[in-house]
């Protein structure tokens, strides 16, 4: 009987809760929980795959097609997670891949000449990794 009521006191005290939030945050803090930003950056990753690479001048810079593919499939399981209403672990998984995008290809991204595409991508992830960063490493508790 005992064990019962502890499981029920443990699942009232949700792991996802954030602290409320004042300041300049305070603004985008319902966007950090909701999974519009993140599936937005997926579509945008989901529709660079669409692009053949031979469009793309031969000295310009563009990720490999498996990473764009790959980068979607993360972003939307991000998304997924946050519609499900696990803002704590919807935002991790979001701040963990966009990271892991910019440190395998943010240099790359901004050396002249620049691809439209790329640089929408790599803003994308680089506006993503704050907001939801932010949320993950700031105001969880």
């Amino acid at each position: 009987m005992e064990g019962r009521e502890e499981s029920a006191q443990r699942a009232k005290l949700s792991p996802s809760t954030s602290q409320p939030v004042s300041g300049v945050f305070s603004h985008f803090q319902p966007y950090a929980q909701s999974k519009g930003p993140i599936l937005a950056l997926g579509t945008l990753f989901a529709t660079s795959a669409v692009i053949p690479s031979t469009v793309v001048r031969p000295n310009v810079y563009f990720p490999p097609y498996l990473h764009r593919v790959g980068f979607s499939l993360a972003f939307g399981g991000a998304a997924y997670v946050l519609a499900a209403g696990d803002a704590r672990n919807g935002s991790g998984i979001a701040t963990a891949w966009t990271l892991t995008y910019l440190f395998l290809h943010l240099r790359r991204s901004l050396k002249p000449p620049f691809y439209p595409m790329t640089l929408a991508m790599t803003g994308g992830a680089t506006a993503c990794a704050a907001l939801y960063g932010t949320e993950y490493f700031m105001y969880q508790t």
